[in-house]
């Protein structure tokens, strides 16, 4: 009784420091009992056994059920009182533990036979334990869930429902530190043209609508395992990983414009879109060595360099070929000092 007690104050206490009376009534009731019961060894208190070892109650029985019953409303009156502390699920499996013992305890007072009392706390017993594994487990779903639903929000813009800048930064990121010598990549930038003069003219709505728009275009001609990012603003960034095939690039950009022009037609809007790209041919460098014999060496992809060139190639195209895109190549050397080739210049679809 006092361990049950307990377990309901730790339960639905909350931290609070101050236990309450009914606990300091439990505690003495069950000391009582006990003391009553030693007692009852020498003076058959509560119980004794005849000289044929048969048991009989003793002339004071029914106080020992009134000390279980006692404890029992005590512990009741505990629960109820914090009742708001208790989810339902364990707030049910807890009033099983009075239920079954209190019907027990009425019915063994008052017909002789088997320990029912026992039993009923036994079956009690169980039900908590079973109720709160269940509850448990249920809180750590929903923890699980909203440590998920923390984590998506966290890494993704809450607009488009791509990666956010830092997001997709880190990604970025980590594919080119595990970039191995056969390995490709073209990292472009996506900018909206004259957006400021879209919000103006349109309304902010609008401009809302056509930068969930090239998202959700980017995200159907690209790959799942590609990264696309938000960058900021009317800008996004994609990594289109283990390829720099010129054909995938014109191929991709212009399912790309030619939908953008479908959509710009249908709400009657003049919006295109411009693309830099930075086109990381595989690593791997052949380099003569002083014996005169070739090698494979591994060259340094520097990712900064990579989106600083991607970047260029934007600012080139919105220059002077607005809603195109233009390629610069990269080729990683196995010095600090990336050898950029000429700009080329794509085809407005």
């Amino acid at each position: 009784m006092s361990f049950f007690a307990t377990y309901i104050w730790l339960t639905v206490s909350k931290h609070h420091h101050h236990k309450p009376s009914a606990l300091y009534a439990v505690y003495a009731l069950s000391v009582t009992g006990i003391l009553l019961l030693i007692i009852t060894q020498f003076t058959g208190l509560f119980y004794y056994f005849d000289d044929h070892n048969l048991y009989h109650r003793g002339s004071f029985y029914l106080l020992s059920q009134a000390i279980a019953v006692s404890g029992i409303a005590l512990c009741f009156f505990m629960l109820i009182s914090y009742r708001k502390n208790l989810d339902r699920i364990i707030f049910l499996s807890m009033m099983s533990f009075f239920v079954l013992p209190a019907l027990a305890t009425v019915y063994q007072a008052l017909a002789y036979g088997f320990s029912l009392q026992c039993l009923a706390i036994v079956i009690s017993t169980q039900i908590m334990f079973v109720m709160d594994t269940v509850e448990v487990n249920m809180r750590f779903h929903s923890q699980q869930a909203a440590y998920e639903k923390a984590r998506y929000e966290a890494e993704h813009d809450g607009m488009t429902g791509l990666l956010n800048k830092e997001a997709g930064w880190k990604r970025m990121r980590k594919y080119f530190d595990c970039m191995d010598s056969r390995d490709e990549a073209m990292l472009m930038f996506v900018d909206i043209d004259d957006f400021k003069t879209i919000n103006d003219t349109y309304g902010h709505t609008v401009g809302d609508f056509w930068i969930r728009e090239v998202a959700s275009q980017l995200r159907h001609i690209y790959r799942q395992d590609d990264i696309i990012c938000r960058y900021g603003g009317d800008e996004f960034l994609a990594l289109v990983r283990n390829t720099a095939s010129e054909h995938v690039l014109e191929t991709t950009l212009g399912m790309f414009f030619q939908q953008l022009t479908r959509t710009s037609e249908q709400h009657g809007q003049d919006v295109h879109c411009s693309v830099g790209v930075c086109r990381i041919a595989a690593t791997r460098i052949r380099r003569n060595t002083d014996e005169g014999n070739g090698e494979d060496i591994r060259g340094e992809v520097d990712f900064d360099e990579c989106v600083k060139q991607a970047d260029l190639a934007l600012y080139e195209t919105k220059r002077s070929n607005k809603g195109k895109f233009t390629v610069y190549n990269y080729t990683p050397p196995p010095s600090q000092n990336p050898q950029i080739s000429a700009p080329r210049s794509g085809l407005k679809v």
